[in-house]
Formats: structure tokens, sequence, C-alpha cells
């Protein structure tokens, strides 16, 4: 699997003496929520961190545009182009935090610049513009339906506020010969208004189930005639909801119809996208195909221009094979990927031993272990294969919950807190199994035997903290935290025996000294564990997840990452101060130590950087790269590699000192 390096950022930043520069290393593709068709051959694709981008090709590529708000947890759920107005695009959002809301967002310049235009606070999940007074829209949120006349810098309810029945809305449809027939589709049943929201009745004739309603589309060709799509499967109604028919063809008990359109070309002709690949019939319903992989999710679909009676380009945005397309209406399909790179880098780790090798972790449809040997030029598929009581089975990739670079190769920590290690030889993975070793057997007495306590398998803790030295490791279990070999061979640490779990954990190389956080306390080491200094943390206990040292000359600096930022000591705990100038005090999530560099990722995005040992900090992200941060790796160019939760796999090369940082 090759990844090809991709865009290239060259962003400048005041104080530094050169520019920054970022280079995007893919992989392409990745996850898509929205799709909407512009003027022309213009595609806009909307994801689940605000990031908007857009094809001028008819979605052969793609370029980042833009983003919606400042928020990394915005998902666009719909996006809608303004027909009087081609480069104004409205953008309904809602946000991934709970309780965070969303609202209405507008574009006058084809995506590049954004800004919020209504209904702040409210979880939008639909907007329709009426096709017959664009300047009407209809929003529906997880409250109700809301409607505005001036191109939606006003907005009001239309549906009853606190209706039980008539919220949680996740399509809706206008009738394009009378903007007041209004159809909203919720969790639980289809509505209908003929009236623009003063009177609704529900439109439930024939529906077998209560079923979340997904889309609503009218038949280009007759307006009176309605496809919906439900959790219970697939409805046309022939009288503006009056009666349903339930179609059949698509299975529909492990599989949910997420949008459905019809090919304006080919009237008879509708597409349905599902959580089991692309579903297709030629003949308004009655017969329904997959032409797709049943492993495929599919999020939105548009149909681009076509003559009447010739298929249209059939565009589909997936949630883990990202833009695909068709120009024979929808039977093949083939990847359209260039310039989208929004994949999940769930982590990224590098081996002590050989700065260019590496191991990634892919968030897609089904997640993937990725080794790269040329310092992330290329990448080749990890075998998931394990040996599990003897025998070869094949392993899955979902179940890993971390990854780490041991002594003995490539380490996963698996969701049930069992740790693997990598067999090169073999290929395949194989359980470190720890075992406490026996305790010196008691002095036998006169008529007794000796009684010598058997070795025994301590369950790991979860979350276990792990930390590893050039030969050996400091593991958290339950058992206390232990010294471990690589047969699995552990003996107790002395000085940090059993108690409360072990938050964080530190080893030097020769394995002499240790830090560990336990119980809301630092206990420092130099002699292996034997015994230890306990100081008072600067935080409360449950918020620190990081500890490091480096060392500066004969001097070591201890640095603590907690929720309230970062903390460092020069006298191995015993007093501490904050890390500031210039870095926020919030969470850092990603921590990186160099010889000459300190990085750190803030929780809601920004990349710093500190060449002076974290007295001056840099700033040395913008939009196109912020993203909460999965794993940031030293290459040895000096650039650094960045895991993103969005953005893919980038690259950053540090260039000159900050000359703000050199005149301290």
């Amino acid at each position: 699997m090759k990844m090809v390096a991709g865009l290239v950022l060259t962003l400048a930043f005041g104080d530094w003496g050169r520019a920054q520069k970022w280079e995007r290393l893919g992989p392409e593709s990745g996850m898509v929520v929205s799709l909407e068709a512009g003027a022309g051959t213009d595609v806009y694709l909307g994801t689940a961190d605000g990031h908007v981008f857009v094809s001028t090709d008819g979605a052969n590529s793609w370029e980042l545009r833009g983003r919606v708000g400042n928020r990394l947890d915005a998902v666009i759920t719909r996006l809608v182009v303004d027909p009087r107005e081609q480069k104004r695009i409205f953008a309904a959002v809602w946000y991934q935090e709970t309780g965070a809301g969303g609202g209405i967002f507008q574009s006058q310049d084809g995506g590049q610049t954004w800004k919020l235009l209504g209904l702040e606070g409210e979880t939008v999940r639909a907007l329709e513009i009426a096709p017959s007074q664009p300047e009407e829209l209809v929003a529906g949120t997880r409250s109700g339906v809301f409607h505005s006349t001036d191109s939606g810098k006003s907005w009001g309810r239309i549906s009853p506020e606190g209706d039980e029945e008539l919220r949680n809305v996740d399509s809706i449809a206008i009738d394009p010969r009378d903007p007041k027939i209004i159809y909203a589709g919720t969790y639980h049943l289809p509505w209908l208004t003929r009236d623009g929201g003063k009177i609704w009745k529900p439109v439930i004739a024939g529906i077998i189930d209560d079923s979340d309603i997904m889309s609503l589309r009218l038949d280009v060709s007759d307006p009176d005639r309605l496809y919906m799509s439900a959790c219970s499967g697939i409805y046309r109604s022939e009288n503006q909801g009056g009666n349903w028919t339930k179609l059949q063809g698509i299975p529909y008990a492990a599989r949910r119809t997420q949008v459905i359109v019809q090919d304006p070309g080919n009237p008879s002709t509708w597409y349905a996208g599902t959580t089991e690949g692309l579903w297709v019939t030629r003949d308004g319903g009655e017969s329904w195909g997959r032409t797709t992989s049943k492993d495929w999710v599919v999020n939105s679909l548009v149909v681009l221009g076509n003559r009447s009676g010739s298929p249209g380009r059939v565009v589909l945005g997936t949630d883990g094979q990202g833009i695909q397309v068709s120009d024979d209406a929808g039977a093949r399909f083939a990847e359209a990927n260039q310039g989208f790179t929004h994949v999940v880098v769930k982590q990224i780790v590098r081996d002590p031993s050989d700065s260019t090798h590496l191991l990634m972790v892919l968030e897609r449809a089904t997640p993937e272990i990725l080794e790269s040997r040329d310092g992330g030029k290329s990448w080749t598929l990890v075998s998931l294969a394990a040996e599990e009581r003897g025998k070869a089975t094949t392993g899955k990739a979902d179940l890993v919950e971390e990854i780490r670079a041991s002594p003995w190769g490539w380490m996963v920590r698996r969701e049930d807190g069992q740790l693997w290690i990598w067999d090169e030889n073999r290929k395949l993975w194989k359980e470190w199994k720890l075992v406490l070793s026996a305790s010196k057997p008691r002095t036998a007495t006169r008529g007794t035997r000796s009684e010598a306590q058997s070795p025994s398998t301590p369950p790991l803790a979860p979350g276990t903290a792990i930390a590893f030295s050039n030969k050996d490791a400091a593991v958290s279990t339950n058992a206390g935290l232990l010294r471990c070999q690589e047969s699995g061979n552990c003996s107790r640490l002395k000085a940090f025996g059993p108690g409360a779990k072990v938050r964080a954990v530190w080893l030097s190389t020769t394995g002499q000294e240790l830090a560990a956080v336990r119980d809301g306390k630092l206990g420092f080491s130099s002699d292996g564990g034997e015994t230890a200094v306990w100081r008072d943390l600067p935080v409360p206990d449950e918020r620190e997840f990081l500890l490091d040292v480096v060392e500066r000359g004969p001097k070591k600096i201890l640095y603590l990452g907690t929720s309230r930022g970062i903390y460092l000591s020069h006298s191995a705990g015993a007093e501490w101060q904050t890390v500031t100038g210039g870095l926020p005090a919030g969470r850092v999530e990603q921590w990186l130590l160099q010889t000459d560099v300190l990085a750190a990722s803030e929780r809601d995005g920004g990349l710093y950087i500190s060449r002076d040992g974290g007295a001056f900090w840099e700033r040395v992200d913008q939009d196109p790269e912020r993203s909460r941060l999965t794993g940031l790796v030293a290459m040895p160019d000096g650039a650094i590699l960045a895991g993103s939760q969005s953005e893919g796999l980038l690259r950053l090369e540090l260039t000159e000192k900050s000359e703000a940082a050199g005149k301290r």
C-alpha cells in the first residue's frame, strides 16, 4: 500500500526565521458525511470535523477549501447550494460534543470562508431550499422544524414547541410547486404540513414499524409521488404520503438506508445508499439489486448532470472508501480520492532502534495496522494473525487499543488489557504472558516442608501504564508495578508495591532510574525501584496522563502532562513550575521530546514547538492541519510526523530557530 505525498503547505509564522512547511502524506480517502452538486462540474464535500472539500472537475480530484466554524467536532450533515448564487452555500451542522448543539452556516465564496448564520445551539440534522422560492429554507433539528424566508438571515419555529413527537428531525422535503407543502422525517414518524407549519399531521398509513425516517425525496416527474427510506425499509407513496407501499427487494434486518436519490435524467432509476452498500432500482422501486461491496457504508450520494436518457455520473460518499464514482449508472465504481485526505490515524509510533521504522493504526471501515521501513514514504499491511492456545488465529484490528515499540519488537495492547508482541520471523502476534516470579522459599523448620510460593499470573489493570528501558519494562498490573523481561517473567519493584493504579510511568534507558505517578504522588527512584522518594503533584489526582524526563547535561528535567497543561521540575518533583511562554493551559494530548525540540499538541487542536526547553512556545499549524493529533514521531532529518484524527498522516519540516526564542 503506497501512500503518496500530496498537498504541500508552506505557512509563515511571524517570529520564525523561515516558513514552516507541512506535507500531507496521506493516505488518500476517508470518511465522507455529505455531498452536494454545484454549478457545472462543481461538487462540495462535508466531513465530520467541519472541513469542506471541493471538486471542480466532476469529482475526479479534490481540494481542501475551508472549515465551517472553529470547532473540530462539527459534523456537516447537509450542504445546500443557492441556485441564484452558486458561490453561496449553506451548511447544516451539529457538534459531536453532547449538548453543544450546532447551527446553520453560510459561505459566500464557494466554501473558503464561513460564518454562523442562524439556529445557534440547535443540533441541525436536515436542511433544504424551496425549489420555487429559493429565498426560503427549512431546517430540521433535534427540537423541531424551523423556517427562513430571507435566505437564512432570520429563522422561526414552525413546529409546536416542546412537542414530544415532532422533534428529532432527520430529513426534510419541500414540494417544488408550493413551498408551504413540507415533509419532515423524525426518528419516529414522517409528518406533513400543507400550510407552512400551522397544522402538521403524521402520514403513516402503510408503514409497518415506527422508525427513523432518514431520507425523503419527491419524484421529479411527479411531485405527488414520494420516496422515503426508513429503518424498516424503503417506501413509496403516490398521494403525498396519504398511503405508503413498502418496496420489496432490499433486506433491512441488518442495514439502514441512509440516503435515497433519483437520477433526474432517468426518473425510474433510484439509488439507495445503505450501511451495506449501494442498491439500485431501474423500475421505480419494483426490484432492487446491490452493485457494490456489502462492506461499503454509503453516507451520501449525488447524481451529476446528464442528458435525458443518458446515465449521469453517480458519486458516492462512503465511511471508509472515501469517494467512489460510476459512469455507467451505478453498475461499476472506481475510487476518486485524489486530493481528498481525511483518514483517521489512531496512533503512530517509531522503533527506538531505527528511526525510519514506523507502525501506524488507521481507522477505516475495517481498521488496519500498517508498517513503514522508509520513514513513512511507503506502507505495507501488517498481518493480524495471532497465536492463541498454540494455534494460529485471525485477529481483529478493532481490538487494538494501543500500539507501542518495545525492545523486542512491536507490541499491542488489546481492549481486554492483554499485551501481544509481534514475532517478525513467524509473522504473527504472540501473547506476552506476565508471570510474577516466586518469592524466596521460607526456611524449613524441623519436621516441616519448605513452602515456596508458586508463580502466579497477575491480571493487567485496565489502561495499563508501561515504560521500556533498553532491556526490560516497568508494567502496571493489579499486583502492583512490576519489572518484566521479554520472557514475561516479572519481579516486584519494592518501592512501588501494591496500591492504587499507577497512572503514568517513566523508565530510563538503563533501567536504573524510575518514576511513577500513584495516589496523587510522584515516586522517583535512582536504584532500580528498590527505594523511592515520594512527593506531591502540582495538580489533584486523576488528572495526570504523561510523564517524561530529559537530560540536560548532569541535570534532569521532569515533565508532567495534565488536563491543566504541562508542569516541569528540576528537582525530581520537589518543586514544580507551570510551562507557559505561549503554550495554552489545556490538555496536552500528544508529546514529543527531542534533543533540541519539544512538541506538544492540544486536545482542541494546535501543535506547539519549543526550542529552548519549554520557556518559549510557537504554534506551527493553521486550519488545514488543525486536528486532534494522535501521535508525534521525530524523524532523522529533524522533521516531525504527526498522526491526525481527521487529516491522515502529516509531515512538518522544522526550519530555523525562532528569532523570538533566540532573543530570550
